[in-house]
């Protein structure tokens, strides 16, 4: 399963880096996608009908899979994963995108893909093939909406987690 953990601001300025940053995780039965080295996710801005809105998402719209910490995300009983009992799907890795910036007043959503190389004897250096895809909440961007939002509980909690493994963890913007 692949979700967005940490939501974008459901209002943007256009040109202000988004805030809280956008945060997906792969959490699943821990042989559904293999290696965390063969995964990564790709970041798209859509319109409401689902169309890509070409150019006008900026900063960094792709990373490879961060395998997870230690002290794994709270699936709602503490532990990192689900209460769904033995075999239950594991949080395996995130995907951090710190700096999307959207360029045009309008509604959009961000549509992350998770991505994975398949190998096979006719292309063998791999090709790129598309397993989950998952929307953010829609996202007013005008020029007179607030300047960040204020993250959940639970979202300033992931955020923590990323910061403790080495993530850069931008302030709201001023």
């Amino acid at each position: 399963m692949f979700d967005i953990a940490v939501q974008p601001p459901t209002q943007a300025r256009p040109g202000v880096i988004l805030f809280p940053p956008v945060v997906a995780r792969v959490h699943s039965d821990p042989y559904r996608y293999g290696e965390l080295s063969q995964i990564w996710a790709v970041a798209t801005l859509v319109y409401r009908n689902g169309e890509v809105a070409s150019e006008q998402l900026g900063g960094q719209t792709a990373d490879s899979a961060h395998p997870m910490p230690q002290s794994l995300w709270d699936n709602g009983n503490g532990n990192g994963s689900s209460s769904q009992g033995c075999g239950a799907n594991r949080d395996q890795g995130y995907f951090y995108f710190p700096d999307l910036v959207i360029y045009q007043p309008g509604r959009y959503r961000i549509r992350i893909s998770l991505m994975r190389m398949a190998y096979t004897s006719e292309s063998p250096e791999g090709i790129a093939c598309v397993e989950e895809n998952v929307d953010s909440h829609s996202i007013v961007v005008e020029g007179s909406a607030p300047r960040h939002a204020r993250p959940s509980t639970r979202e300033r909690a992931i955020l923590q987690i990323l910061k403790n493994d080495g993530q850069n963890i931008p302030s709201p913007p001023s």
